[in-house]
């Protein structure tokens, strides 16, 4: 028998060659030959609708939705000698081997590539990789199951078809249609949109939010403090201090409860929950560290498969345990926490941990360590952080829980209850791992015991804004979309869903929305004009809703476990598109109130710019690549300039400038603002320097130093900076100085 690899990544087909090579004659008598040939990546895709006759026409005179009747895929370009090479081979082998990525989105690479090149009745095998120490892809060589029959792989198949067929119909007839109705382009994507609702709402949020102040009743014994709850046990919060309260200082302790509370440690990692806690901890963006886990698993071997959305270890897997557990001693910090484990035994049944059932729901165990040891030499400071938090997750399954002592106890004064809680630490068991655990010590009260106390008092609170979403916080937005579901039975439903997107997907998404100008990242996520103009334009559109997108992607991973059929969900999210492509029918183009310059008349909005229809002037929305939202397209029309930005050409060179209106449209102004001390023209700023009319030219470099241009408006008005710090000299050495401005137009330093 000969087959064919086909391989996603070159790094895998040379790390499955090399192994097939170490292990020549045991693979060749259990499979036979083996020939390699990497995609690198995606190598076919959907058709445009412009590829359908019926639909090659401008969008406005399309019938909606456009629902093929025969998928059309197309070759990617660059990929075409790939294919071809392929195509002219396939006949000499008995079979292929599937090596793409071990996810939906694997499956799909393949599934178009196999369409495409008409090899659906080729013999398949399914090559699944877990790691790529060669122990592991020996044992997925060995193991491999038929493509086309094994349930496991038509189900991820179909998963990847519906999800690439709905993004299709909804984002192609979406975009096109909302684009002909109102005038303005649209760019719609049944996850993108969505996506970008929660980063409106949360901006929204935060925005319109106005805080309030109430008040807590506290009673102050001295080594502690309790707050007056009401009937249902909660704090009871006063609108403003009330002094005609009576209260006597004597109370009695009226309840007490003691509990003994054990803690499990937190659930292993998938992608998604590690890309939560590195944004956290070390502010590393989801893309950030799916770069860094890929090295981990491709470059140091030491991960296993990164890209999962599993969070246990199945029965066979978990075999392994000892072996990981010694390779984790190459972190000093673990070592203490490794000596104390001598029994094992309980992490095989903990269901927590060791569940078959959950990991054949994804096909692939939570983020683990390999049989590899970690060099970390090797290895850079941020891959050796994202490796110690997966390694650290797993030893802390090991370890004993946290044990606590909690205390509950409610005083009695006259007929109002104050509550205290206090809590010991009675085991830091894994918790040890992240840190010390304060205690809150309580006096030790026998029921009924007197106390008094020292004074009451109010403690003034006051609410406070909604957390700004980041991109890791983005991410658990996106997976945990239950949360935003105010139904109880459609929240229970969707608890499972794994939210919106997918793990190999959701970063690009957040990259996409930022690099279009939806939103933007300054250390925290916030909305453009762009992309409120773009949400409050589709306010009243089911595909913008986070929910209506998770209903849609729990069916899609429904048929990806084999609960569903692919033929039915598919008849479901037609009708869907359907009901949603009639309410994108109802938009209307959005009325400007845009006056033009020239002849007063009222501009018309259209997909790229307002015209008016009277003398043909055009009012571009777009230049460059800066967006004009309205607060300044109407600054301009009342013969205001704007402030200055970077426009960047089409040869990727930049050039900063403000807008102003004249009488041929919108026009570049170069000016500064800024007079020149010897002539009182304005000066130009750009890139290389402060230059006037007259003469004058000061460069930003000198002495390796960049000047800025507030250090030239402090020249240009007093003739002189403050002193600046590391002034280079040729030498190389530094010295402090400040600049002034000569009388014959030159700059020098001065040192006091």
């Amino acid at each position: 028998m000969k087959y064919l690899f086909i391989a996603e990544k070159p790094s895998l087909m040379r790390e499955v060659r090399s192994c097939y090579r170490n292990h020549l004659i045991e693979v060749k008598k259990a499979i036979g030959d083996i020939d390699f040939i990497a995609l690198a990546g995606h190598a076919c895709r959907n058709a445009e609708p412009n590829d359908y006759e019926i639909w090659n026409n401008k969008w406005e005179d399309i019938s909606y939705p456009m629902i093929p009747s025969q998928w059309i895929i197309k070759p990617i370009k660059d990929k075409l000698p790939i294919l071809k090479k392929i195509k002219e081979a396939v006949d000499s082998y008995d079979g292929i081997i599937v090596g793409t990525d071990s996810d939906v989105e694997g499956y799909g690479i393949y599934y178009l590539v196999e369409y495409y090149l008409g090899i659906q009745n080729m013999k398949a095998l399914r090559f699944m990789e877990h790691s790529l120490t060669d122990n592991e892809i020996l044992h997925s060589l060995l193991t491999m199951t038929d493509y086309h029959t094994d349930p496991v792989h038509i189900h991820s198949t179909q998963s990847f078809l519906l999800r690439s067929q709905m993004d299709w119909l909804y984002g192609m007839n979406a975009t096109r249609l909302a684009t002909s109705r109102t005038g303005q382009l649209l760019t719609i994507g049944r996850v993108k949109a969505p996506t970008l609702k929660l980063v409106y709402d949360n901006s929204t949020a935060i925005e319109n939010f106005k805080p309030e102040t109430y008040y807590y009743l506290q009673t102050d014994y001295g080594t502690f403090k309790a707050v007056m709850i009401g009937k249902d046990e909660k704090p009871v919060k006063f609108a403003k201090p009330d002094s005609n309260l009576k209260i006597p200082l004597e109370g009695i302790v009226a309840d007490k409860k003691e509990t003994i509370t054990k803690t499990h440690a937190p659930k292993l990692y998938d992608l998604p929950s590690l890309q939560m806690d590195a944004g956290q901890m070390f502010g590393y963006t989801p893309a950030k560290t799916l770069e860094l886990v890929q090295s981990l698993y491709e470059k140091h071997k030491v991960i296993s498969y990164p890209r999962t959305q599993c969070r246990y270890v199945s029965s066979e897997k978990a075999k392994e345990f000892p072996s990981m557990l010694k390779k984790m001693s190459v972190f000093q910090e673990f070592v203490p926490y490794l000596s104390k484990i001598d029994d094992i035994s309980h992490v095989y049944k903990d269901k927590q941990v060791v569940n078959d059932a959950e990991v054949a729901k994804e096909s692939h165990d939570a983020l683990l360590p390999t049989s590899k040891t970690p060099v970390l030499s090797e290895m850079s400071k941020d891959e050796i952080e994202i490796c110690r938090l997966i390694y650290k997750k797993l030893l802390a399954q090991f370890l004993p829980p946290l044990t606590e002592s909690k205390t509950r106890m409610d005083i009695k004064h006259g007929d109002s209850i104050f509550r205290v809680n206090g809590k010991i630490v009675v085991d830091l068991g894994w918790r040890a791992l992240y840190g010390t655990l304060k205690d809150n010590v309580l006096p030790n009260l026998n029921l009924q015991e007197s106390i008094v106390a020292k004074k009451m008092e109010y403690s003034k609170q006051v609410t406070k804004p909604p957390r700004r979403l980041t991109q890791s916080s983005l991410i658990e937005a996106m997976e945990r979309i239950a949360n935003h579901v105010e139904d109880e039975q459609l929240r229970a439903s969707l608890a499972n869903s794994k939210g919106i997107g997918t793990p190999a997907t959701r970063d690009s998404i957040i990259s996409d929305l930022i690099s279009r100008g939806y939103m933007t990242d300054k250390k925290g996520l916030y909305i453009t004009s762009d992309g409120k103009k773009y949400i409050e334009s589709l306010q009243e559109i089911d595909i913008i809703s986070p929910v209506f997108a998770a209903k849609m992607d729990y069916e899609i991973k429904k048929i990806q476990r084999g609960e569903v059929q692919y033929q039915e969900v598919y008849k479901m999210m037609l009708q869907n598109l359907k009901n949603t492509c009639l309410q994108l029918e109802k938009l209307k183009p959005k009325t400007t109130s845009y006056v033009c310059p020239h002849c007063n008349n009222t501009m018309t909005n259209e997909r790229w710019e307002s015209v008016c229809k009277n003398c043909g002037f055009h009012l571009p929305y777009k230049i460059l690549n800066v967006s004009l939202d309205d607060e300044m397209i109407q600054a301009l029309l009342n013969g205001e300039k704007t402030n200055s930005f970077t426009f960047k050409k089409k040869d990727g060179s930049s050039f900063q400038a403000k807008l102003q209106m004249t009488k041929d449209g919108i026009s570049f102004d170069f000016s500064s603002g800024v007079s020149c001390p010897f002539c009182g023209k304005d000066v130009k700023l750009n890139k290389y320097g402060c230059f006037c009319d007259c003469g004058l030219k000061l460069f930003r470099s000198i002495a390796g130093k960049t000047l800025t241009d507030k250090d030239f408006e402090l020249l240009l008005k007093k003739r002189k900076t403050s002193i600046k710090k590391n002034f280079k000299k040729k030498n190389g050495d530094t010295f402090n100085a400040g600049l002034q401005l000569t009388d014959e137009k030159t700059l020098q330093f001065y040192f006091s």
